[in-house]
């Protein structure tokens, strides 16, 4: 497949003198690099969004589960 993809010039021009010291072409050192990105994603489960991800909660383990009641609490204190 083919696409367009636009590049500031100082990453195309970073991309490409590392491609010619491996002796690829830009376009086989992109595609590496976006298989090499993809392939860590799913490897490692991050691929797409939080949401999509498993995590085991509670994240910090509590003594007394539940015991915290945070329904009144003003969460807007702490960015103030």
């Amino acid at each position: 497949m083919q696409t367009t993809v636009n590049l500031p010039d100082t990453l195309y021009q970073k991309s490409e003198t590392l491609a010619a010291s491996r002796g690829a072409t830009v376009e086989q050192f992109i595609v590496e690099a976006v298989e090499k990105e993809v392939q860590g994603n799913l490897a490692s489960g991050a691929f797409g969004s939080l949401g999509d991800r498993e995590i085991e909660l509670p994240v910090i383990r509590s003594r007394r589960p539940g015991a915290l009641d945070l329904s009144n609490f003003d969460f807007d204190d702490l960015l103030a």
